[in-house]
């Protein structure tokens, strides 16, 4: 790799390739243009969502309105019954105390963050518009399976091709990122495992036999609107 000094050299009239106090001068600003080279870099490269660590990503979140702690949004599991969130059989977790929250708060590791990040700052310069409703979700769900349909009478549908987790419909819930008009409800949210079984001419569909049906969870989801 070429230096800051080499290159600074390269960039000489051929009159002045052999004046020795240029290239004295030239070397002795060098190293301080080489350090701020560095912090250009870093400033372009490193402080971006993608490329960001840590304190990087946090001053991001702060720009945004979205830093990485998530109140009472994490399930605790618990002794519960089919259906309930989070929750085991006898023997598999303990009771939950009558006072006690089944909800805990957590820190978004740097990963998971850099997903909320992207999904809050498509909300923030959102128009609301159906293109945008459909990047919001596929930026959440890390997936490019994602059906939105209009379903009249200011109501959507709303297709995820990956199988959406209860801890996942509690993030969703507590982040509300998902980009929608003011005022638009929907129907039902469904999920499927990449393909549902459906008809010629649906998309992310197959036949009998080669998908299953997709699951719906509408009551699960809040979707609220964006004012």
């Amino acid at each position: 790799m070429i230096d800051r000094y080499e290159r600074m050299l390269q960039h000489l009239l051929a009159q002045f390739i052999d004046t020795e106090v240029l290239k004295a001068v030239f070397y002795a600003v060098s190293e301080e243009l080489a350090e701020i080279d560095v912090v250009l870099d870093d400033l372009q490269n490193n402080r971006w969502i993608d490329t960001g660590e840590g304190v990087q990503l946090d001053g991001i979140g702060e720009l945004i309105g979205r830093n990485r702690k998530i109140v009472s949004a994490i399930a605790i599991p618990f002794f519960g019954f089919e259906g309930q969130i989070n929750t085991k059989g006898f023997g598999q977790a303990r009771f939950r105390d009558y006072s006690e929250s089944f909800l805990t708060s957590t820190l978004l590791q740097d990963p998971e963050y850099k997903t909320i990040l992207w999904a809050k700052v498509f909300k923030n310069n959102s128009l609301a518009y159906g293109d945008d409703t459909l990047k919001s979700i596929q930026t959440i769900f890390k997936t490019k399976n994602v059906i939105v349909q209009n379903a009249g009478n200011a109501k959507i549908i709303i297709g995820i091709g990956k199988k959406i987790t209860e801890a996942d419909i509690l993030l969703i819930n507590k982040l509300d990122l998902f980009v929608r008009a003011a005022g638009i409800g929907f129907l039902f949210i469904s999920d499927f495992d990449g393909y549902a079984f459906g008809f010629k001419g649906q998309a992310f569909t197959k036949g009998f036999g080669k998908a299953a049906f997709a699951t719906t969870f509408s009551t699960k989801i809040t979707m609220k609107g964006r004012l």
